[in-house]
């Protein structure tokens, strides 16, 4: 892919923070997030992966053409120290991004996995049945994203950031959302995280029904220089759920493993 994707800046400094979305929306739902960092001294930049918004979409859609992405746009916009910050999906890339690009130096992965491969057969066929299933039989994102966010969530989560997920993710392409469900299914992220070396934060939901606190602490006992924590009562979208838990944590890592 030669055509960068599209992605928003703000804030300035010597140390930038990218961050990567899910494959349900795009970099929208991180404006609160990347505000808040930026007010706190750090560039940001949030992207929408390729397919996602306006960004071109990638041939073929896989976590590495992702990846690929994801480096020329570091490349371009990186600052003398760069973290990533992956949600979900994100939380995939990220791993890549940090073991192949020397311009990483550190990584967050929020609400990840070590990808399909990594579960065992009965989480495997939960997770593709209520994703893989609705769109075999016909219908589009919209028609049935809201009820499987809504189960994605802790039960009875609300609020403005809750309001900005189901608005980004309801606005996003049906094709985009099974392209990168296919890339997902195929991806086994488990060597990535094992070689991981820079230091790295994981972030786990208690709730997460879509990527487990169980299985975020495997990937944190097969990652040698992570961090590890549970934001209690909330799923899959903490940042949202409990922005100022999610922030807190963040920040405090950043200010602890990259000060400004």
């Amino acid at each position: 892919m030669n055509t960068l994707p599209v992605y928003r800046t703000r804030g300035s400094g010597n140390t930038t923070v990218f961050l990567l979305h899910g494959a349900y929306g795009d970099g929208r739902y991180f404006d609160d997030l990347a505000n808040s960092l930026a007010a706190a001294g750090y560039r940001v930049v949030d992207w929408d992966a390729p397919g996602y918004g306006e960004s071109p979409a990638s041939e073929p859609a896989t976590i590495e053409a992702f990846a690929e992405a994801a480096q020329a746009m570091i490349r371009k916009e990186g600052t003398a120290t760069n973290v990533v910050l992956g949600h979900s999906m994100g939380a995939l890339i990220g791993p890549r991004l940090t073991n192949a690009e020397d311009k990483v130096n550190g990584l967050i992965l929020s609400a990840g996995s070590m990808g399909l491969p990594s579960r065992s057969p009965e989480e495997q066929k939960t997770f593709l049945d209520e994703r893989l299933a609705p769109l075999e039989q016909g219908m589009t994102v919209q028609e049935y994203a809201r009820p499987l966010i809504t189960h994605m969530m802790a039960k009875g989560a609300s609020g403005p950031l809750v309001d900005k997920v189901f608005e980004v993710v309801l606005g996003m392409r049906t094709e985009t959302f099974r392209a990168s469900l296919n890339a997902i299914t195929l991806y086994d992220g488990r060597s990535a995280v094992a070689s991981l070396t820079k230091p790295t934060l994981m972030i786990a939901g208690e709730f997460d029904p879509a990527c487990s606190a169980a299985g975020m602490q495997m990937m944190h006992e097969a990652a040698p220089h992570s961090e590890f924590h549970i934001i209690e009562g909330v799923g899959h979208y903490g940042f949202a759920e409990k922005p100022e838990v999610y922030k807190g944590l963040v920040l405090d890592w950043l200010s602890r493993n990259f000060p400004n």
